[in-house]
């Protein structure tokens, strides 16, 4: 309540000004804590796709000249798409913008929806700074090369360039609404007979099939993971949308199967995070059940490791029929990989910072990069 305690001594007239003041200086402030955080990681992957950085800066605006040329319906598409990584970012940041502890800082205060959007569309701003300097710099890049068929474009193009950005802010402050909507508390269940007392519950855990799939499916299909189930299906289909991109540009294969290492490792770790926290009202409630004492554990780093698992089978699949010479060594070695790199993060040891687990994922991938340019040799002629 230090945030409605602050507000509070300002004037009634200058509490929104005060309030958009507070919500800029703590976003900025975490934003800063986060980049010296990170700063360090980023380095090390622009120094690693330095080489290829002449070639990467014009990626982001090229969309933007491609809607330019593409009737109404397919340039609304590409512009929703090329807003999504503005949304991400929001989304990934959504506590550095707008924290748990800041909500019942707003309840205390009588502040009108409409101040309320504009500290959100200002914090907002903040964070998509970097993203748009990035554009900026892209959209440079295409205007000092100036090739020929994207002449004529460039009023299109920056307009684009201004509707995506647009976009990017309002479904950000869209996700900001939906975090202050109250959650309904979960109504009181009737009572019930103790788990240890009651036969259905006994013998439901006596069967593997039956137990797994009460305590674990169903919370999925219609329970509190449901979560869970949205990031799992979002999973399979991130992970077979970069297979799908090495086999329809082999001469690109080595990036896609980069992108998909960290993807899997990105989302083996985000789900069984997810799926630690939305189970464990279920894991507490099943205390007094004869469940074997890591019955949980095992299973929640099962759960969160299957996309990745299913994955590998059409990775196999991809390495054997696709149109490359693989190496006699590295390519078993990378198969082989493909199933160790999601688990790794997750078998670590659980202690130190997270830029220890993120130098552990770094590391991963750059033996995945490694192993993927040695498997996959130049194309039979």
């Amino acid at each position: 309540m230090g945030a409605a305690t602050e507000v509070n001594r300002l004037p009634v007239q200058a509490r929104p000004l005060g309030l958009l003041a507070l919500r800029l200086r703590w976003s900025a402030a975490e934003l800063k804590a986060l980049l010296r955080r990170w700063g360090a990681f980023i380095g090390v992957v622009a120094a690693v796709l330095g080489q290829f950085f002449a070639t990467l800066i014009g990626w982001p605006a090229l969309p933007l000249f491609w809607a330019s040329q593409q009737a109404w319906p397919v340039a609304a598409w590409v512009l929703l798409l090329h807003a999504l990584p503005g949304l991400l970012l929001c989304w990934g940041l959504r506590e550095q913008l707008l924290p748990a502890h800041w909500l019942d800082a707003e309840r205390a205060l009588p502040l009108r929806r409409r101040q309320l959007l504009t500290a959100d569309l200002a914090v907002i701003t903040l964070a998509l700074l970097p993203l748009a300097l990035l554009y900026l710099i892209s959209v440079g890049a295409w205007l000092y090369a100036d090739p020929a068929w994207m002449r004529g474009l460039w009023p299109a193009a920056l307009a684009n360039f201004a509707i995506s950005l647009a976009l990017s802010v309002l479904g950000a402050a869209a996700l900001m609404q939906a975090r202050r909507r109250p959650r309904q508390a979960a109504s009181a269940a009737p009572h019930r007979p103790s788990p240890s007392t009651s036969p259905s519950a006994s013998a439901r855990t006596q069967h593997s099939f039956g137990r797994n799939w009460v305590l674990l499916g169903l919370p999925l299909w219609r329970g509190p993971a449901r979560p869970v189930m949205h990031l799992l299906l979002l999973a399979c289909l991130a992970l077979a949308a970069c297979l799908s991109a090495a086999w329809r540009w082999p001469q690109q294969a080595s990036w896609a199967l980069a992108a998909y290492t960290l993807l899997a490792m990105g989302l083996s770790a985000r789900l069984h995070a997810q799926a630690t926290r939305c189970y464990a009202p279920i894991e507490q409630a099943c205390a007094a059940l004869p469940l074997a004492p890591k019955f949980w554990s095992r299973r929640l780093m099962l759960l969160a490791l299957t996309p990745a698992l299913l994955a590998w089978f059409g990775l196999a699949l991809l390495l054997l029929l696709g149109p490359w010479q693989l190496a006699p060594l590295a390519a078993p070695l990378f198969m082989a990989y493909g199933l160790l790199a999601p688990a790794l993060p997750l078998l670590a040891d659980k202690g130190g910072s997270p830029e220890s687990h993120a130098g552990r994922w770094l590391l991963g991938w750059a033996l995945w990069v490694a192993l993927a340019s040695e498997a996959l040799l130049a194309m039979p002629s």
